[in-house]
This record gives structure tokens, sequence and C-alpha cells, in this order.
């Protein structure tokens, strides 16, 4: 599918979404709202690319988005359900991690260029964690599982076949979650909010846009 193809519910629904994304950057700005408004608010962008999805015929993309979802309202919640996020977004990328390996299998591996962009994010990883274990606490655990699990579908992202866009938004979803774990486990970056959204945001939109490509990089 060419994106420029897209049905016309479906840019509608494109343009409410960055809209809903917007909105919620605008709360690290002084901007409020009271819970569950703002749960529904932080989600509701996620869930319209969602639908985008189910409208495209991509259910299985639809089904990592609205876990995403499911995700940012356990984060947003009072108080904060951080174990049940992680485990979210674990079904996440468990679940983009088997798109990823969908498009080696059909399309076959990207080259040289891919193994390098892996053996970068492998070290990056490494690197991540041996920082941040000191501060997991009783995160420990979760907290490694999870960083496996989005390595593993970062990886995949860069030595698959998959458009340019979606590994993108593969690297944009992990340099999100980098600066969450920075700041909760080693108090860096506590600046990091609006940052932390941008880049998780477009991450995912990037990955909805990119994988609805039919077509291989």
């Amino acid at each position: 599918m060419n994106l420029a193809k897209l049905s016309t519910p479906s840019r509608l629904m494109l343009g409410a979404s960055v809209i809903f994304g917007f909105v919620y950057l605008l709360t690290d700005f002084g901007l409020t709202f009271d819970f569950p408004l703002s749960a529904a608010v932080k989600a509701m962008g996620i869930i319209l690319l969602a639908g985008i999805a189910l409208r495209e015929k991509a259910p299985i993309l639809a089904m990592a988005l609205l876990a995403s979802a499911v995700g940012d309202i356990m984060l947003a919640w009072q108080p904060r359900q951080m174990v049940f996020g992680i485990a979210a977004f674990g079904v996440v990328h468990l679940v983009y991690i088997g798109i990823f390996a969908g498009r080696v299998k059909s399309a076959g591996l990207r080259g040289l260029p891919g193994w390098i962009g892996a053996g970068l994010i492998a070290i990056f990883g490494a690197a991540m964690l041996t920082w941040l274990y000191p501060g997991m606490g009783e995160l420990t655990v979760p907290a490694t599982i999870y960083n496996g699990i989005i390595l593993v579908m970062a990886v995949l992202a860069a030595i698959s076949r998959a458009p340019f866009l979606a590994l993108a938004g593969a690297l944009l979803f992990v340099l999100s979650d980098s600066f969450i774990g920075a700041r909760e486990f080693q108090n860096a970056f506590m600046w990091s909010g609006p940052v932390i959204w941008a880049t998780y945001y477009i991450g995912q939109l990037f990955l909805t846009l990119g994988l609805l490509m039919r077509d291989p990089a």
C-alpha cells in the first residue's frame, strides 16, 4: 500500500491522532487535565492509530497499538501502575517482533548496513542496562526482561527489509524508553518529559505508517 492511498476516514483519524498527541505534549508545558481525562487524552492518539491499522486491514499492528494504549493508561493511572505498564509494553514489542520477523521471512534481510545497525543497537542496549541496573530495585527483573524484548524488536527492525520509516519508529521508541529508564532509575534527564512523549508518539506514528507500507525497503 502507498500511504498516499490512505482512505479518507484513515486520513481524518490520522489528523485527529496528531492533534491528540500534540495536546498531550502540552501537558509538559503547563496544560493540565484531571485524571482520568489525562489518561484518556494520552491514550487517544494511539487508539486512533490502531483504528487506522484496522481500517487498512492490519489487525496485528492494531493489536500492538491497542496494547500500547493500555500501557499508556497504566502509566498515567493515579497511582501509576509501573509493573502493569511495563508488562503491556512488553506485549507491544512482542507483537512488533512478530511483525518484523514476518518481514524477514517475506522480504529477506537488509544486508550489511542492517547488521551494522543491529550491532550498534545491541551495544547501546547493553550499555544502558549496565548503567541503569544499580537503580532498578524491585523492578530489576521486569525492567531487564523488557530491555531485552525492546532490543530484539529494534534489532529485527534493523536487519529486516521493513521500510525505513518503520525502522526510524523503532529507534525512536528505544530512545524514548531510554530517557524513561534514565529518569526513573538514575534520576537523570529530569527535564526530558517532552522528549519522552515526542519520541514515543512520533515513533508509534512512524511504525504505523511504515508497517502499513507493503513494499520492502
